[in-house]
């Protein structure tokens, strides 16, 4: 058999054509680097696409647990400063904005029921980094619900009276003013883009965690029963929607001596005490029951038998009462898992409103407790995206 000898001449010839074959295909793969990065830059910054996409990124990197937050290395300082509004000038706003000359689009945010006031860091991360993408940002505090857990009424005037006011700044672009809120301050934002002074003018509302029925919430409160589609789920609301909650039932009570006495055990430091039961009225025996936890069917019955002043005023601060005066776009966003309202009352403000093309709805899975654990990079990964593409339509009208 025949044996092939070496031909070391061939084998060093293609050794050098590939020493000068690798260069080149080194240099051909840099070419297409710098061609794609050039048109990523391109595309970021000549179309509004890119542009949002971009400051979308920025944006949620500065407001969630992330180690990095570059939106701070490559915007400017906003403005900040106090203002005050309302018809005798005794409501006390942040106006966050950006820098420079212009007009710019606006957002009114209700952070009513947050104790710590406009000082808290979440609101002023949250103020600051909207300021940033570009939001002349108003914040809205109410003391009533912060410090007395008292939704009134007459918060959803102060809101209208807030949105007027930013909507009359000179750097302000009346044909961009949206309006949004969290929790309680959420379904009030609803009441009042609806309101018939300003719903004809109110570009969008972003109302994050809302109640869509305030009677339904108290009966599912009381109930410790998320009661939707058919499905009754277990649900333990957390302590400051019970407050809240019973601060609405005591102080539509009739009777001074009901309202002190319940107020004094539910409100005040004497929970572990028996409540003196038979010192109090049919109709304080009746928000008594309600507030010790009670079956479904039970809430139900006792719901009906409150006085009604509670029913008007639950009906007064209900997105459910207007949802059919909503001409805003609607953004909607909820965690599944909120302990302080339940998502079903999201779903059922999306339910409402099926048929209207404007309406955006976002689910989060763990929203408010991104912190590591064995999934908790995967998680934080997850809830950024979904964020980013909620974040995505709002950011869109700066852009």
């Amino acid at each position: 058999m025949a044996v092939t000898p070496d031909r070391p001449g061939i084998t060093l010839q293609v050794s050098a054509l590939m020493k000068r074959a690798l260069p080149r295909a080194g240099l051909w793969m840099l070419r297409c680097s710098v061609v794609t990065l050039a048109l990523l830059i391109l595309f970021i910054l000549a179309t509004p696409q890119g542009r949002t996409g971009f400051n979308t990124v920025l944006f949620v990197l500065q407001v969630l647990d992330l180690p990095i937050k570059p939106q701070s290395w490559v915007t400017d300082e906003p403005l900040r400063h106090q203002v005050e509004h309302g018809l005798d000038g005794t409501h006390v706003a942040e106006v966050y904005r950006p820098p420079g000359d212009g007009t710019r689009a606006a957002v009114l945010l209700s952070v009513g029921a947050t104790p710590e006031g406009l000082d808290d860091p979440g609101l002023v991360l949250l103020g600051d980094a909207l300021a940033r993408a570009g939001y002349v940002t108003m914040l809205h505090w109410s003391p009533a619900m912060g410090l007395e857990s008292n939704m009134d009424p007459s918060e959803v005037a102060a809101l209208v009276e807030a949105f007027l006011y930013l909507e009359g700044l000179e750097y302000v672009d009346p044909e961009r003013v949206g309006i949004g809120g969290f929790c309680v301050g959420a379904s009030l934002a609803l009441v009042a883009a609806a309101d018939p002074r300003i719903r004809d003018r109110v570009d969008f509302v972003n109302a994050f965690g809302p109640f869509y029925d305030a009677g339904a919430l108290l009966r599912q409160a009381v109930s410790r029963t998320v009661v939707y589609d058919g499905e009754m789920t277990p649900w333990q609301p957390e302590p400051r929607t019970l407050q809240f909650l019973a601060t609405e039932l005591i102080e539509n009570v009739d009777d001074p001596s009901d309202v002190q006495i319940l107020t004094l055990h539910y409100l005040g430091d004497q929970p572990s005490r028996p409540i003196e039961a038979d010192r109090l009225s049919p109709q304080g025996k009746v928000v008594a029951h309600l507030l010790d936890e009670v079956q479904p069917h039970e809430a139900e019955t006792l719901y009906e038998m409150l006085p009604p002043a509670l029913h008007e005023d639950l009906a007064m601060i209900s997105p459910s009462t207007y949802v059919h005066d909503l001409r805003a776009r609607l953004l909607v966003m909820h965690d599944r898992h909120d302990e302080y309202v339940p998502a079903a009352e999201s779903r059922r403000l999306l339910e409402a409103t099926k048929d209207r093309l404007d309406v955006y709805y976002t689910e989060f899975i763990g929203f408010d407790h991104l912190l590591p654990d064995e999934d908790g990079i995967l998680l934080q990964v997850r809830e950024a995206y979904v964020m980013y593409r909620h974040m995505y339509y709002i950011l869109r009208i700066v852009a």
